[in-house]
Parts: structure tokens; sequence; C-alpha cells
């Protein structure tokens, strides 16, 4: 430690822009400068360490004032002047990774001095903020603002003049308010002016935002945020407006990965949406990743309306990606976690639950068959199924319409309860029936209306007596008594007759007169006290409509599923079992415990409704008593999988973090027949058979669908009871799809290590079989090399810090951040930066696989499987007359 003021001093003869020191021909200056910021990065960590501890000097015995606290401004400025001037990726790689432990370090540091020693004055801690690039670097920036061209340029704002002044106070105090500013500023200004080519530090510099969008600041302003996001939107907008030849995977991937940092931002700072500019430049960028152009390039511009553009999207990649900032702007932003905490996002009722709330019914009574046919099943846009439930009210006291509905679509799973109420419910209770008032009595005199009949003779004829000629001719009665019978009935079919042509006579009559009829008494219609609640909320949304039915839904992104396994390895030890009996044990690192909670927070296997690390035990909650014992085990051996697991989400991701252990590769038991499983993936098929179990779950981690999916057209299913007990005997089922299941075969494991030299006979070949999340196909383990484990070492140094040792597959994605090999981190960002690094490793992964789709888009193409699979297509006429009959269920 005395040597780290001359380190110092020679690390500011090295990284600034001009050497002050002669070079070696012997050795390059990009070895140099990779050699100095190793040793750069080793020296962050310690001011904040060892705060006042003093500095011996080497050169007298007298006291030295220098304190570690005191190079902690030479080391920011000399880390950020490095990065203004760094070209080589690996270099500026590294730079970052150390630009973001250092915030985040100070950010905790200054976290726990306000809570053990508060301000008292609180603009103690307002620092103005530096000079943020230097002058080769505004050069850099204005030259790059006029390549961009003068659309682009005036998107930028006054944010780029403000930036670029040069009459900015020198940093006095380095706080982390200043830090960030400073961070921000310049990485979002190298990413558009010499980054962007750089697939590596593209996607290093969007890492590093997305981490610092995680750093929340008792001083941050709303700005702060808001030019963030703006400058990534732009660096989006430069990207899709590159040409043609200039479009790759890699400008995709980037391209996915600015998207994604939007989220973040957007996600951790929900008061971004208040602004109205922000709103419009997020939206701008997700109409151009779904359409391919803007409706209004310029603010001079008249708009054009999506119905009359053409749809070209740089790739479905950009597309899907789009989608996804603008589902998660409209459901997440300001509502996660939900209600029902983070573990999942989707609605944790089903139709068996559902129908048991309804109707008052038993568990036991229900059975999947009989559930299936209480529900009418719809298909909309080849990527929705809604699930309707009718309820008939007739013993309530106040019948009104009343629908459930359960939408499967690509966001996940979400019940709602609908009703048709033509009052607020404050004021429902208030009854009042309308007495009936009568016809309205007219205003116009139209005069008395004789209705006279008219007569073929004068009245005076029927008083004149009858003589005997009027009786010459008698009456049929008078002839004969005999067929009085048979003149009966010819006398009922004249009377019929009359009456049927008086009808139609009336019928003619009622076509020629005028609607109403002023001869129908006004009659209010009697109350209704059974609804077609399904026809009524089709119809209500405007789904019986033939256009309507074409229209777009907005998908809404269900979140990837992953699993990080840690190991704890003594010193000299080589062997898997060993390895594995460690946690079992009392005498480990006192600090490995509190590096584990750090990662996540336990949760209860049986218990937890989000993923679990294995796909058997995922999703589904048992019943409490159900529930097997869990022993009270103070070892860190109870997060094996088994019995618990440390688990940490945001809105796009989930991590389960397992310690395995013997007793986790025990064979896990087996489900009874007779137990009732909470599930919260859309469907599951248990089979014993040679203990496998196929799983389908509401969203596969990895996996997705190998075939085409089907052209977009609406279907209805009307006997989906029936279809979906029986099943098909042909095609395959849900969980064994495998073919995509496994295209990011990225396995991540931490290794706690006593002794750093364990590292070289480290056995990744044996630890493989010990990471299993139940996704594998059968050949996986046979097929996989220890080229595609991600390993972070960690090792505790006997100074209280941590050394970071990595070792992964080689490639052009295969470094992430913020975690760098060979990095001093401090103990309170031990466990966030593992995380975030191996957060970051498996979304690159992803980025890097042509097949991997986002988990939105796996779970449209499982739900048109099933579309697929059970749908009826049926005309106009047949569907709308098919609402008319009561489900099968009633």
């Amino acid at each position: 430690m005395v040597l780290l003021p001359d380190f110092l001093q020679a690390l500011e003869l090295v990284l600034p822009g001009e050497m002050k020191m002669r070079q070696s021909p012997l050795v390059a200056n990009a070895e140099l400068r990779h050699s100095a910021i190793h040793l750069l990065l080793s020296m962050l960590p310690l001011p904040l360490h060892f705060f006042n501890l003093p500095i011996k000097s080497l050169s007298s015995n007298e006291k030295s004032s220098l304190t570690f606290q005191s190079l902690r401004i030479r080391l920011v400025n000399l880390l950020i002047n490095a990065l203004q001037v760094e070209t080589e990726s690996l270099n500026i790689h590294m730079l970052l990774g150390g630009l973001l432990f250092y915030i985040q370090d100070s950010a905790a540091s200054e976290e726990v001095e306000q809570i053990t020693q508060p301000l008292l004055n609180d603009n103690a801690s307002v620092e103005s903020v530096s000079s943020v690039l230097s002058s080769e670097l505004q050069t850099e920036v204005a030259e790059s603002c006029d390549s961009l061209g003068s659309s682009e340029c005036s998107s930028l704002g006054p944010d780029l003049d403000n930036l670029l002044r040069t009459d900015f106070p020198l940093l006095i105090d380095d706080s982390t308010h200043a830090l960030f500013l400073r961070a921000t500023y310049l990485i979002c200004h190298r990413l558009i002016s010499s980054w962007m080519t750089d697939l590596n530090v593209s996607l290093a510099a969007l890492e590093v935002l997305s981490g610092l969008a995680r750093i929340h600041l008792p001083q941050a302003d709303s700005l702060e945020g808001k030019r963030a996001v703006k400058w990534i939107c732009d660096y989006i907008v430069f990207q899709c407006s590159r040409p043609p030849p200039a479009h790759s995977k890699d400008l995709h991937s980037t391209i996915v990965a600015a998207y994604h940092c939007v989220t973040t931002w957007l996600v951790e700072h929900p008061d971004l949406l208040n602004d109205k500019d922000t709103v419009h430049t997020v939206l701008e960028v997700v109409e151009l990743g779904i359409s391919g152009s803007k409706s209004q390039p310029k603010r001079s511009d008249t708009p054009k309306f999506k119905g009359d553009k053409e749809l070209k999207p740089a790739s479905m990649r950009v597309k899907d990606a789009a989608e996804a900032v603008l589902a998660c702007m409209l459901d997440y932003v300001g509502y996660f976690p939900p209600p029902c905490g983070s573990q999942n996002l989707s609605s944790l009722l089903d139709e068996k639950s559902l129908l048991q709330q309804c109707k008052n019914l038993d568990d036991d009574q229900l059975t999947r068959e009989e559930v299936v046919k209480h529900f009418r099943y719809f298909a909309l846009d080849n990527s929705v199924i809604l699930a309707l439930l009718e309820q008939h009210l007739g013993n309530e006291q106040d019948p009104q319409p009343t629908l459930t509905a359960l939408i499967r679509g690509p966001f996940g799973r979400h019940a709602w309860c609908v009703q048709l109420r033509h009052l607020p419910h404050h004021k429902s209770g208030s009854k009042h029936y309308a007495i009936n008032p009568g016809r309205p009595i007219p205003m116009n005199d139209v005069g008395t209306v004789h209705n006279i009949k008219q007569r073929y003779f004068p009245e005076a004829v029927d008083k004149i007596p009858l003589c005997h000629g009027d009786k010459s001719i008698p009456s049929l009665e008078n002839i004969s008594q005999v067929g009085a019978g048979e003149f009966d009935k010819f006398l009922k079919l004249i009377e019929n007759q009359i009456n049927f042509e008086t009808s139609v006579k009336k019928q003619v009559e009622s076509q020629h007169r005028e609607y109403p009829n002023p001869e129908t008494e006004c009659k209010s219609p009697s109350l209704c006290q059974e609804f077609q609640t399904s026809r009524l909320f089709l119809s209500h949304l405007g789904f019986l409509n033939p256009d309507a039915l074409k229209k777009e839904i907005d998908n809404t992104p269900s979140r990837t599923a992953d699993t990080v396994f840690i190991l704890y390895v003594k010193s000299g030890q080589s062997s898997v079992d060993n390895f594995l009996q460690n946690v079992t044990q009392r005498n480990i690192h006192p600090h490995f415990s509190e590096f584990l909670r750090s990662l996540g927070w336990p949760v209860d296997v049986k218990k937890h409704a989000g993923w679990t690390g294995h796909i058997s035990t995922a999703w589904k909650i048992l019943p409490t008593d159900d529930l097997d014992p869990i022993s009270e085990e103070d070892t860190v051996s109870i997060y094996n999988g088994k019995n618990k697991v440390l688990y940490w989400s945001d809105v796009s991701s989930e991590l389960a973090f397992v310690v395995p252990s013997p007793v986790s590769l025990k064979s896990p038991k087996i489900v009874r027949k007779d137990t009732k499983i909470h599930e919260f993936g859309d469907e599951i098929i248990l089979r014993n058979n040679k203990d496998i179990r196929d799983v389908d779950r509401r969203t596969m981690p990895s996996g997705s669908f190998s075939e085409a999916p089907m052209p977009r057209a609406m279907s209805l299913n009307l006997d989906a009871g029936d279809d979906l007990s029986q099943g098909r005997s042909s095609g395959r089922k849900f969980g064994r799809q495998h073919s995509c299941a496994i295209v990011c075969e990225m396995k991540v494991v931490v290794v706690w290590l006593e002794n750093l030299d364990d590292q070289i006979n480290f056995p990744l070949a044996d630890v493989l079989p010990l990471m299993s999340t139940g996704l594998e196909p059968p050949n996986f383990i046979s097929r996989t090399s220890e080229k595609d484990l991600f390993v972070i070492f960690v090792h505790p140094l006997h100074s209280g810090l941590y050394q970071i040792k990595l070792q992964g597959p080689a490639g052009k994605m295969s470094l992430a951040l913020p975690l760098v090999d060979g990095m001093v981190v401090s103990r309170r960002t031990l466990g966030i930066l593992v995380r975030q690094t191996a957060l970051n490793m498996l979304r690159r992964k992803r980025l890097d696989a042509d097949s991997c789709q986002p988990p939105h888009v796996r779970r449209k193409l499982r739900i048109q499987d099933v579309i697929n699979r059970y749908h009826k297509k049926l005309s106009e006429p047949e569907f709308i007359s098919y609402l008319f009959y009561p489900s099968s269920g009633h």
C-alpha cells in the first residue's frame, strides 16, 4: 500500500492522451495501456475501503498526511480521462466496467454514511457538474453531429450545446451525483460519436447505462434521466437510419440492446413518463422499430397515419424489441412490482380457480374436462386466446350482466371481471324504476273520425215484412237434418278463410303504416334476469365487427428465466464431491453467506409462484396441507433448489441462484396423484413414465417453436372442452419441444475460491452435470463442452476486498460488464456486480443466437400452435349465430 501514490503517479504518465514518458519500442502502446488499466482497476476500491487511513511514506519517518481518501479525486479523474481518449476495444471495455463499479461502490458508501452520519446541511451534497469532455472529444462529437445531418442534430436538442461548453467549473468534491452525470454524458456522447461501429464496446456501454439506471441517488433530478433516454433513443435512430449495406446481425444486436436499455430506464424511473417530450421521443423510436419509419420525420412534416405506412422494420428482432418497450410502457412502468409480488407478472388465477369462486364448488368436484366446458374460447389475431365465463345471476339481488374473461397472450395471463352497469357503484344502491307515464297526448287536433259501414240497401228494407214469395226458398236447416254436421264443417271453413283474408289485409296495411303504430300503446319492456354476456362483451369491444377482428393487438412481453449455480471451493480441493460437502459445513468463510443474500432474496420452492431454478418445481404452488416440513438448517445448503432458492427478478428477467448440495442430487419425489397443485402456467402435463416430466409453462426460459407460424386469421373454438380433454394422439406435446429450447446453451456458475491458484485445476467437466434445469435435451451433457460454461471466480483477499477472475467461451460477445477479469471489488458491491454480470452475459448470448426469440415471441408462437390445433374457422353468419347458443357447461 505504501507504493500506491507512486503507482498512481506512474499511471498518470501513461493513461492520458499525451503520454508524458518515452515509450519503449519493445512494448506496444496498447499492451502498456492494458496493463496500466489493470492496475487502475485494482486501485479503485481502495479509497472507499480504507477511507482516511494514512499512507506511510518511504522517504521519511515523519507521519504522512496523505490518506487513501485524498487519492479519490485523482483516481476518478484518471479513469474519466483515460476513457475519453482510449481507442482500443478491450481497454474501453475494462474502463467501462471500472467506471460502473466505482459509481455503484460510491453510491453504496454514501448511503451508509447518510444512515450512520446524517447530513446537517442538505445543500452540502450538491456540487457543480464538472467538465465532461476533453477538447479532443468535443471536436469529435461536433464532427460526428455534422455527419448525422441536420435532422438528426436537431433531434438532439439543446443538450449538445450545453454539454460542449468549456466553462464548466472543475470538480472539487467528487460526489456520486457529479460522477453519475459525468459518466452518463460521456458514455452517451462516445456511444454516438465513435463507439457505434464496435459491437462489444456498444454493448458494454449500453450495459453500463442500464446499470446506472438502477442506481437511485437522493440528489437525482428527472432531467438527468430525460437526457439519458433521449440520447439512447437518438442512438437507435442513427443505427436504424444507416444504409442497407451496413445492416447486419451485429448492428441489430446493438439496437435490441438499446431498446432494452430504454426499458430499464423507464421502469427504474417511472416519473419520466410524466414528461411529454420523453414520451414523444420513446414512442417515436418504438414506431421506428415496428414500422421502419417515423410518421413525422421532422416537426414541420405532415404526420402520416399508420394505415398509410408500409411496414418495413429493420428486422424482426428489432420489431420485437420495440414492441416489448411499448408493452412495458403500457403495463409495467409505475406498476412494478405487481401486488402479488415480482415472482409472477401474470395473474395467479386459472379456469379452475375462477369456476370455484363463481360457482362456489369444491375442489374435488371439478375435473379438468368439466372446468373447460364452462368456458367459451376465442382466438384473436392468432396470438391471443380469450376464455369467457358467463355467470347466471338469477338468484342475485341486483342482477347485472357479468362476464369473467381469462386472457392468454404474449404478455402472460390476465383475469378480468366486467359488468354492464348503467349506474356507477356509489349510485347503484338507490333503486328507481320509472312509472309508466302512458301515451303522450297529441298536440294537433285532427277532428272527429267517423267509422261508417257502407250498406248495399237502405235501412228501411229491414223493416218491410216478408211475404210468401220471400219464404219460397227454404234454409238448409229446414230442408234436411241429415247433413247438419257437414254443413257445420263447411261454415267453419268459410269462417277460417274470412279470418285469414282479414289478417292478410291487416298485414298489408301495416306495411304501409307509419312507424311507430299510433294505435299501439307504449309499454316498458320487462326486466331481463339472464344475459348472454359473451355476446355483449364481444359486441361492446367491437370484435363482432369484421373489420375489428383484424385489428392488431399490442404484445406485452413475458420474462426470461435463468439459473446461476454457486459452488464453494476450499483451499486445495479439486473434487466435485468435496465442493458439495463444503456447503453443508459451518466452517466456511463468514462473508460467503452475506454474499449469497446479496444476490437475491430467499424463497420457499413449494410456495413460490415464479422461477425456482428447475422446471419441475417452477410456476406452481403446493397447498399447505401437502407441504413437507423444512428442516431449519443453519448452513447455506438450504438453498439447494429442493427447499429454498435465492430469487431475483425485474420486469424482463428472472434469476434463481442455486447452491448444489448432496441432498439436491437425490431423485426428486414423484408427485402423488391426489396432490393438489396450483399451477400458474397455462398448461401442465406430468408423466411418471421413467421419471420424465413433460411440462409446458407460460414461458419457456430459452425455448421456442421450430415450426413456422401459420398466417394470422380469426378463429373460433366451438367445442373446446371436448377437444382439449381428448387431446391429440399425433403431434408433439408442449413440454417436449426441445428443438430450440437450448439455443442459448450458456451455463453460468459462480465459484468462491479460498485459494486463487485452485482456479487452474477447477474441474469444469465434472461440474456440468450439476447444472440441470429440466429444460435440457437428453444429449445435452454429452454435446456440451467446457467452453460453453461461463465461470465467475470470487477470491476473498486479506484486506477485505475481493478479486475477480472470469472464464468463458471465446467469441466476439464473450465479454460482459460490469465485472472485468482481474478486477478487485468491495464487499458491499460484490453481490450486485456478480448478478449484473451473469444477467448481461446471458442476454449477450441470446443476442448472439439466431433462433433465440424474446420471451413474448416464443409465447405467441406457442399460442399460435394451440390455435392451429383446436380452432374452427367459421363464416361471419355462423360466428354470430353461435353466440346466441349457451355454452355446454350451463
